[in-house]
């Protein structure tokens, strides 16, 4: 039965079976959602790659063309350069031109002649590469890279017009400045994150006007060497990882660089491609819960309905109708359920007839053993018409001792008939019955003698009683004829015990005891015999008081009492 249980514990139920089935019958319109949702995350990818990249295009066409209008206006201004108060007219020509940070006159030397800016005044060039590049060539403009201003220290970039005398000797350069941040500020970033930001990167890898990177890693650096630019996803100096769209200038070797950071697995842009894949996985969710309830509305709870039934027939009340079934299951339910209601109806017929066939069986029996018992007492009678003719005194002993075995034997068979089970006796009542008919047949009460019982509730199986009868009426004889010489009164006690281990039936007396007189006589043959019937073994003890005690001991097999076995089998 553990097993069993172990088993069914194991299996899947029908409704999971059924759901499974259903999820797997389903599951094509999952990857087909699934195929569709990785679809639009990729082109969500792809528009917000390609919306980057435009930015970084836009940008670096605004710096391009910030740089373009730094080399013409120095082209107006070297046409009508003021000869005094420069620093006055500079000032007024950056003022209108709000991109730019200042305007100097650079002298031959290096030395700012003239600036917009008074702080300016009075700085040297001579050591930058712009500057040596305009001195040592033959070149009109220059444009030079990023580089920090010495008294605002923000990032600048020197766009300069070579300056020469008559003869064409060098002779300084106007240089106008140009702030990054003015590359870039006026940018559009709308449609991207707000933590997005416009910068710019020269060939060496070093970003100018970004919060995140002081200088790119050598993987991006490869590509701007090679003037590639292009998408990436890099990280920036405190580990985060963003993604860059990265532009080339035409203008010098700078790139423009828009950064924004990389989304996450769920994104919002993923959790709005989402809904194409949420119908088809909201269809499979609602067809498995219908599954689910289906299968509890139309096949469980009908199959719990009959298994209940069931049970109630397995306990006996055969006449109970699967009403509820007919009244409100699907065909087929209510098919399983005429079907169980007709098994019912002929395994109660089939009862009866057997309860009827028992009936009459035990009635028989009953009767036979009554007739039994009524021809026993003819015997017993026609044994005591007999003893009455002899005159022998042995011979008269011989025949009450038959008579005394026929009286056990009979009143075994009137106890059987008279219980109403006949495969088992009560063993109370029937040595209860055997120590009363011992007592009066062998005259105990007028030799002053006392025959006691001492008897555990219990049943005992008719084949078992019948020796255990016959060793009790032979051991209460031999005690009453050899324990008591010379008319000594005395006491017989008749005991059953049933014990943990085994069952004992004993036959003690107070007397002087049977001696050597039974030993070897008829008497100890057939209670050896007995015993043997029994399936127990023969005991003979002598009391410390002097007495004598005669006991067969009965092993409970396997821990059951064969008395508690006959009466389990019995019923």
């Amino acid at each position: 039965m553990a097993e069993a249980g172990a088993r069914r514990f194991a299996r899947p139920s029908l409704r999971v079976f059924l759901l499974l089935i259903l999820a797997v019958a389903l599951s094509p319109v999952l990857v087909i959602g699934g195929v569709q949702w990785s679809n639009d995350i990729q082109r969500d990818n792809q528009q917000r790659q390609l919306i980057m990249s435009l930015v970084a295009e836009e940008a670096a066409d605004r710096s391009q063309i910030v740089l373009a209008n730094a080399s013409a206006l120095l082209d107006v201004i070297a046409a009508i350069e003021p000869k005094e108060a420069c620093s006055q007219e500079f000032a007024r020509i950056v003022a209108r031109f709000p991109q730019f940070s200042n305007l100097s006159v650079v002298d031959a030397e290096g030395n700012v002649r003239c600036s917009a800016k008074d702080y300016a005044a009075g700085l040297s060039v001579a050591d930058r590469d712009w500057f040596k590049k305009l001195r040592d060539t033959s070149v009109e403009t220059v444009q030079s890279t990023a580089y920090p201003g010495r008294v605002t220290k923000t990032w600048l970039m020197a766009v300069a017009r070579r300056r020469q005398t008559a003869d064409g000797d060098f002779a300084g350069a106007l240089v106008l400045g140009v702030p990054v941040t003015s590359l870039t500020f006026s940018l559009d970033k709308s449609g991207l994150p707000e933590d997005s930001e416009i910068a710019l990167v020269d060939a060496s890898g070093r970003v100018f006007g970004s919060t995140h990177w002081k200088a790119l890693d050598h993987t991006v650096l490869d590509q701007i060497q090679l003037r590639r630019g292009g998408f990436f996803a890099a990280k920036a100096d405190n580990g985060s990882v963003r993604e860059l769209a990265i532009v080339p200038l035409s203008t010098g070797p700078l790139f423009a660089i828009l950064s924004s950071p990389q989304p996450p697995p769920i994104a919002v842009q993923n959790i709005s491609a989402f809904g194409n894949f949420a119908l088809p996985l909201l269809a499979w969710f609602l067809a498995l819960l219908t599954a689910w309830l289906a299968t509890d509305r139309l096949v469980l709870r009908w199959l719990d309905y009959l298994r209940r039934i069931a049970g109630l027939y397995a306990s006996g009340k055969l006449s109970v109708q699967p009403l509820r079934a007919r009244r409100s299951a699907p065909t087929e339910i209510t098919e399983l359920a005429d079907s169980l209601e007709d098994m019912a109806v002929k395994v109660r017929d089939r009862t009866t007839h057997l309860q009827e066939a028992v009936e009459a069986r035990d009635a028989a029996m009953k009767e036979i053993h009554h007739r039994v018992k009524n021809n026993l007492q003819i015997i017993n009678s026609l044994l005591s018409l007999q003893s009455r003719k002899v005159r022998d005194a042995s011979a008269v002993a011989v025949l009450d001792d038959a008579r005394a075995r026929i009286n056990a034997l009979s009143l075994i068979h009137r106890a059987l008939y008279e219980n109403a089970d006949i495969r088992s006796v009560s063993v109370k009542s029937f040595f209860g019955e055997l120590v009363q008919h011992l007592d009066e047949a062998l005259g105990a009460e007028d030799l002053g003698i006392r025959i006691e019982s001492d008897i555990d509730q219990g049943m005992i199986d008719a084949d078992m009683a019948v020796p255990l009868a016959l060793f009790t009426a032979e051991a209460v004889t031999n005690a009453i004829k050899h324990a008591f010489p010379d008319a000594r009164p005395g006491r017989v006690l008749v005991s059953y015990k049933i014990g943990p281990d085994e069952t004992v039936l004993s036959i003690e007396d107070n007397g002087v005891g049977a001696g050597d007189k039974t030993s070897a006589g008829l008497g100890s043959t057939l209670m050896t015999a007995f015993a043997k019937q029994a399936h127990g073994a023969l005991v003979e003890e002598t009391m410390p008081s002097g007495g004598q005690a005669v006991r067969i001991r009965i092993p409970r097999p396997a821990g059951l009492d064969r008395d508690e076995a006959a009466a389990s089998s019995a019923s």
